[in-house]
């Protein structure tokens, strides 16, 4: 019985974190067509490429303007992630800290290189 106990405990342990597909509304509103997004949980630099959906992903630039369904994988109990844009021009910048639970719709602004983003 000890046994089987201990080897349930060492499953649990070995199990790997749990992940969710999660996803929001990103407008791009940061005056440049961007080229791709990558997520990492805040303060981290364990970039990953947002999920693309080959069959519906239409467009390979995020226009200035306009909206796209960012999809990731989500860690459990994660909630705040850095957003990071390359931009056609490859350039690139990080929106530090974004609450991706509480928020469904995310805007990006970028105004004389200042980050900002709105939220709800």
């Amino acid at each position: 019985m000890k046994l089987l106990a201990g080897l349930g405990g060492l499953m649990l342990m070995a199990s790997p974190a749990l992940a969710e597909d999660w996803d929001f509304i990103l407008t791009n509103a940061s005056g440049k067509p961007i080229k791709t997004i990558e997520l990492a949980p805040a303060g981290t630099t364990d970039w990953k490429p947002q999920i693309v959906d080959t069959e519906t992903k239409l467009e390979s630039m995020i226009k200035v303007n306009t909206r796209t369904t960012v999809r990731f994988d989500k860690a459990e109990k994660q909630c705040r992630y850095d957003i990071k844009a390359t931009f056609e021009d490859t350039t690139t910048q990080v929106w530090a800290a974004i609450n991706v639970c509480d928020n469904s719709y995310i805007t990006l602004k970028l105004a004389n290189g200042k980050a900002s983003f709105t939220v709800n």
